[in-house]
């Protein structure tokens, strides 16, 4: 008996670029799963010279269960040490729901001292468009395909 694949609520993929981090959540997402993604994207700017912003899209996100202040000292531990890997980069966090919004302004607020370029939404449009303005894609339009093309690999 082969059981169906089962899917995973927060992705990691990069962008075909090598530029761009793009975390997406569906459905229920727990702290552990936060600090999943985070240790991933650590992981990815340990070993390359590569990737220098994030885009964190929970919009297809429903719910935010067990987390609390030890998984964002653990998330912010991680980003500490990113930083000193990319000291200039952006991360911008789609966050529709209440949960999401008031943890990502939480981190917000834990890593503000980075020097890190960071922007908190509810709208995904809205945080397409401070991306292409904060870090400008090499051609127009090549940032949201390359987005558009890891959120489909997830």
């Amino acid at each position: 008996m082969t059981l169906p694949a089962k899917s995973m609520p927060l992705t990691t993929e990069t962008t075909q670029d090598c530029q761009g981090i793009v975390h997406v959540g569906t459905g229920v997402i727990t702290g552990d799963e936060l600090v999943e993604g985070s240790y991933g994207a650590l992981q990815l700017v340990q070993n390359t010279q590569n990737f220098h912003y994030e885009f964190v899209d929970l919009t297809g996100a429903t719910k935010l269960i067990d987390a609390g202040d030890d998984h964002l000292d653990q998330i912010t531990a991680q980003d500490r040490l990113a930083a000193t890997y990319r000291p200039n980069a952006v991360v911008v966090i789609v966050a529709p729901g209440d949960d999401f919004f008031r943890l990502a302004t939480d981190w917000e607020a834990r890593v503000r001292h980075l020097g890190w370029n960071t922007h908190i939404t509810r709208d995904r449009d809205e945080a397409m468009r401070w991306l292409q303005q904060n870090f400008p894609p090499p051609t127009l339009g090549t940032l949201e395909s390359e987005i558009a093309n890891a959120e489909r690999l997830s």
